[in-house]
C-alpha cells in the first residue's frame, strides 16, 4: 500500500472515528434540552453554543469526507499521485 493510500485511509478513519463521539454530545445535549428547566436561561444558553458547535464539527467532517472522495476521484482518473501534506497539491482550500 503506498503512502498516499495510507493517509487517505487514516484521514477517512479520523473522520469516521469523530462522528461517533459527536454523535454522542449531540444525543446527551438532546436529553439534556428535555429534563432542563425552562426557566433556567443560562443553560439553554449554554446549550445552544454545544449544540451550534456541534453542527460546525459535523460540518467540517462532512467537507473532510468530499474532498477524500474528490481526492480519490481524481488519482482513480489521472492515475497521478497527490502529496497530502501539501495543501496546494490535495486540492484543500
Amino acid at each position: 500500500m503506498s503512502t498516499i493510500a495510507r493517509h487517505e485511509d487514516l484521514l477517512a478513519d479520523l473522520v469516521h472515528d469523530l462522528r461517533q463521539p459527536l454523535s454522542n454530545i449531540e444525543t446527551s445535549v438532546y436529553f439534556l434540552n428535555l429534563v432542563a428547566p425552562p426557566d433556567d436561561a443560562r443553560l439553554h444558553t449554554q446549550l445552544h453554543v454545544i449544540e451550534r458547535q456541534l453542527g460546525d464539527a459535523a460540518r467540517m467532517l462532512t467537507e473532510a469526507s468530499a474532498v477524500l472522495r474528490r481526492m480519490r476521484a481524481q488519482l482513480a482518473e489521472t492515475g497521478a499521485s497527490m502529496d497530502l501534506t501539501n495543501p496546494a497539491s490535495a486540492g484543500v482550500t
